[in-house]
C-alpha cells in the first residue's frame, strides 16, 4: 500500500513521511476497540511548517500535517460511544449537511465528477481544524459491509447502556464525595435518574412494539441514554429533522477480516484545496492514484494478476504550457519603442492559467483562467475570487508612465459584491508593499454608475498622498451582457491622474515622489464566488512618458 501511495504522490511545498499502520493495542481508554476487526494499511503525512536547522538542513517547525491514509477494514463514521462495548461496535454516518455544513463543496464536486473517483461512495466530515476530511469507500460490488440496526436492537442496546451508566454513577457517588451525607445525596440523584430513564425506555418499548424490525433512525449523531431529558429515544423532543441510521459491521465480514483479503478499504485525505500544499495532495490523489487497480487487487485479484501497480499519471506531472500565437494588437504594441509592457492574454490558450502571471488559489481551489467571454472580443482573464500578479513584467517600471487596462463584468453582477483591486506597488520583498497606488472598482446596478476607491501610501518623504478617497465610476454597471470600461492611471513627475474611459476622476498634483519606481503589479477580487460575480481583465498596457 505504501508503495502505491509513493508512486502516486510526491509532496510539494512540504516534507513527506509514510508509516505502516495497524490496529492499536488495547488500553484503558480504548477498550471498545476490541469489538473492531483487525485493520492495517499505510499513513502518509505532509509537513509544511518547516524551519532551517543546523547546516541549513530543513526541519519540522511543528508536527502539524495533512494526511493521506489507505486502511483495510478500518472503521468509518462517528462511533456511537454510548452503546459501544468491547463486544459490539456501533456508529453513525451523517452527511456533511447533517453535520451542519454546506455539502456543495468544490473539493467534493471534483471527486464526484472525476472519472477516476466518481463511482466510489464518499464520506466527508469537517474536523476541529476546519479541514474537510474526505474518505472514499471501496468494497466488493453489492457487498456493503455495514448493516443498519433495527429499532428493537437499538432499544436493547440503550437498555444495556442505561444499566452500565447506573453502575458507573453509583461508583462515582462514593468515589467523588467524602461524607456520608454528600454520598447519600449523590446516590439518590443517580437512583432518580436511573428510574426516570427506565420509565422512559419502558414507554418507548410500548410505543414502538409493532416497529421493532424497522430500521432505527435517531435524532443525533451520538446516541444518548440521558432519557430524563427527552421523551423519545428516536426523535428526542421532536423538534429536529435529523434522522440518522445506526450501523454495525456485518458479522460475516468481520470474521473474514481475520483470515481473508480486505473486506473494504477506506482511502482518506484532508488536504485543503485552498492552499498549494493541500491542493497538490488532493489533485495527486484524484488524478494520479489508480483506484481501479487497487479495487481489483483487493477484491477481484484475477483481473490484475501479475500486473504491477502504475499510477494514472506520474506524481511529477505538470500541465504543459500551451503558447498560442500573439494577436496582431500584441505584436504591434511589442514593436513600439515607448511600450514598456503589454498583455492581452492572446498567447495563453483558453482554459489555461495566464502565462507570465502568478495565479493564486482561491478558497474553492481554483485559479484565474483565460477565457473568451460572451460579448467581448479577444482573450481575457476571468477573476472570480482570484488574484494574479505579473511575474514576466520587467522591473522596475519607468519613472513616468501611463498604465491602462480594460475591465468588464457580466450581466447581473451582484450589487455589493467584492470589487476588483489593482495594486501598483514598490515592494521590499514579494508581497510586502512599502508604498502603493491601490484602485478598487465595483459596478453599479441596473444601469447606475459604479464606484471607485483610490488608496495611496507614500509615507516617505513626507508631504505626498496618503489616504483613501471615493469616486464615481461613470458608465460601469451590470445591465448589459458585457459591461466594459477602460481604466487609465498616469504618473508624470509627482502628479497622479486616474481616468474611467475618457473621464478624469482623480488628479493629485503632489501624489508620488518624482523619482519613485514601482516594481509590482497585481489584480485581486478575493471573496467573490457566485457565478455572475466575476471580473474580466485584458489589454494591460504600460507606456513610457
Amino acid at each position: 500500500i505504501a508503495n502505491w501511495m509513493q508512486a502516486s504522490y510526491t509532496p510539494k511545498g512540504g516534507l513527506g513521511d509514510i508509516k505502516r499502520s495497524v490496529t492499536g493495542k488495547l488500553g484503558l481508554y480504548n477498550k471498545n476497540d476490541a469489538a473492531l476487526p483487525p485493520s492495517y494499511g499505510a499513513f502518509a503525512s505532509t509537513y509544511s511548517q518547516l524551519k532551517y536547522g543546523d547546516n541549513r538542513k530543513i526541519e519540522l517547525l511543528t508536527s502539524d500535517a495533512i494526511q493521506w491514509s489507505i486502511m483495510a477494514n478500518a472503521p468509518i463514521g462517528i462511533p456511537a460511544d454510548a452503546i459501544c462495548t468491547p463486544n459490539r461496535y456501533y456508529f453513525t454516518l451523517p452527511s456533511l449537511k447533517e453535520h451542519g455544513y454546506a455539502d456543495d463543496q468544490p473539493d467534493i464536486r471534483s471527486i464526484e465528477k472525476n472519472p477516476n473517483t466518481k463511482k466510489y461512495p464518499i464520506y466527508v466530515k469537517r474536523n476541529s481544524n476546519g479541514l474537510f476530511e474526505k474518505a472514499l469507500f471501496l468494497y466488493p460490488e453489492n457487498e456493503f459491509p455495514f448493516i443498519k440496526i433495527t429499532k428493537g436492537e437499538y432499544l436493547e442496546q440503550i437498555a444495556a447502556a442505561i444499566e452500565r451508566k447506573y453502575v458507573l454513577e453509583k461508583e462515582e457517588a462514593i468515589a467523588k464525595w467524602y461524607t456520608d451525607a454528600t454520598r447519600a445525596t449523590a446516590r439518590k440523584y443517580a437512583d432518580d435518574k436511573y428510574r426516570k430513564r427506565v420509565e422512559v425506555l419502558k414507554s418507548n418499548r410500548e410505543k414502538y412494539k409493532n416497529e421493532l424490525n424497522d430500521v432505527a433512525e435517531i435524532f443525533s449523531s451520538q446516541p444518548d441514554i440521558l432519557l430524563e431529558n427527552y421523551p423519545d429515544v428516536f426523535t428526542g423532543n421532536g423538534g429536529g429533522g435529523l434522522k440518522l441510521s445506526v450501523y454495525k459491521i456485518d458479522s460475516v465480514k468481520a470474521a473474514r477480516c481475520k483470515t481473508d483479503r480486505p473486506q473494504w478499504l477506506t482511502i482518506f485525505w484532508n488536504g485543503g484545496i485552498n492552499n498549494t500544499v493541500g491542493n497538490h495532495q488532493h489533485e495527486s490523489i484524484i488524478n494520479n492514484f489508480n483506484f481501479e487497480f487497487v479495487y481489483n487487487f483487493c477484491f477481484y485479484p484475477e483481473k490484475v494478476k501479475a500486473m504491477p501497480y502504475k499510477p494514472l499519471r506520474s506524481p511529477g506531472y505538470s500541465q504543459p504550457v500551451v503558447v498560442a500565437a500573439a494577436s496582431e494588437r500584441s505584436r504591434k504594441n511589442s514593436a513600439e519603442a515607448n511600450v514598456f509592457f503589454f498583455e492581452d492574454f492572446s498567447t495563453t490558450a483558453v482554459g489555461q492559467k495566464p502565462i507570465g502571471w502568478k495565479a493564486e488559489l482561491a478558497p474553492a481551489g481554483t485559479t484565474a483562467l483565460t477565457v473568451h467571454p460572451e460579448g467581448l472580443d479577444g482573450s481575457w482573464v476571468e477573476l472570480k475570487g482570484h488574484k494574479i500578479s505579473a511575474t514576466a513584467m520587467k522591473k522596475p517600471l519607468p519613472q513616468d508612465f501611463t498604465l491602462s487596462y480594460d475591465v468588464a463584468v457580466p450581466k447581473n453582477f451582484t450589487w455589493g459584491a467584492k470589487g476588483l483591486t489593482l495594486l501598483l506597488a514598490k515592494e521590499t520583498s514579494p508581497g510586502n508593499a512599502e508604498s502603493f497606488v491601490k484602485l478598487k472598482l465595483r459596478p453599479g446596478s441596473g444601469g447606475n454608475d459604479g464606484e471607485a476607491t483610490l488608496e495611496t501610501k507614500f509615507p516617505s518623504p513626507p508631504g505626498y498622498a496618503n489616504g483613501t478617497k471615493w469616486y464615481t465610476a461613470a458608465g460601469f454597471s451590470n445591465n448589459k451582457t458585457a459591461n466594459r470600461i477602460t481604466v487609465t492611471i498616469k504618473k508624470t513627475g509627482e502628479r497622479l491622474q486616474v481616468y474611467i474611459d475618457k473621464t478624469r476622476i482623480a488628479d493629485y498634483e503632489k501624489a508620488i515622489p518624482s523619482a519613485h519606481l514601482f516594481n509590482a503589479l497585481s489584480f485581486d477580487c478575493s471573496g467573490n464566488s457566485a457565478d455572475t460575480d466575476k471580473y474580466f481583465i485584458s489589454t494591460i498596457r504600460i507606456a513610457r512618458e
